[in-house]
């Protein structure tokens, strides 16, 4: 691997160097494996998957359990997702339902409110006239008796001036 005469740094640093490497050829493993496992959640077949042999192809076998107990793992989480938005659709749906029946709750309430305000306009109007028709009764009933009034004051003045009481 190293020539013998090198020093222990030299060594440190093709060890540091050969480190960095393989942590970029891990991640560029680890990126492409993730591509692979979007494209499989497409839909997409794992056909132009490359045949490896060594080390790397340790990462494969492991991947396909840790694939799958993720899988049933996201599984899990959209059904749990899935019942989560039907119960919450359902408690829309009724309050949709409930607000819907409120509201025509309260179109029938105005509707009898509007047809209440118009009789009771009418009825105002028909208490005004009779009031008008009162008040110009009551004026004529006055008068008259202020007629009267001033008649009788005549009738007993004369009837002083006569002497006859």
């Amino acid at each position: 691997m190293f020539p013998l005469y090198c020093s222990s740094d030299d060594k440190i640093r093709g060890f540091a160097l050969e480190k960095a490497s393989l942590f970029k050829e891990i991640k560029a493993l680890k990126s492409e494996l993730e591509d692979h496992q979007f494209s499989a959640k497409k839909g997409e077949l794992l056909a132009n998957v490359p045949q490896i042999n060594g080390p790397e192809m340790q990462l494969y076998e492991v991947q396909p359990s840790l694939l799958e107990g993720e899988a049933s793992k996201q599984i899990h989480d959209y059904k749990f997702k899935l019942q989560k938005a039907e119960q919450d659709i359902a408690t829309l749906e009724g309050m949709v339902t409930r607000l819907e029946t409120q509201v025509k709750r309260y179109k029938t309430d105005a509707e009898r409110a509007e047809g209440m305000e118009d009789e009771l306009k009418q009825e105002k109007r028909k208490l005004q006239k009779e009031l008008r028709e009162a008040l110009t009764q009551i004026e004529e009933l006055q008068n008259q008796n202020k007629h009267l009034t001033t008649r009788l004051e005549r009738i007993k003045q004369t009837r002083t001036a006569l002497g006859i009481q």
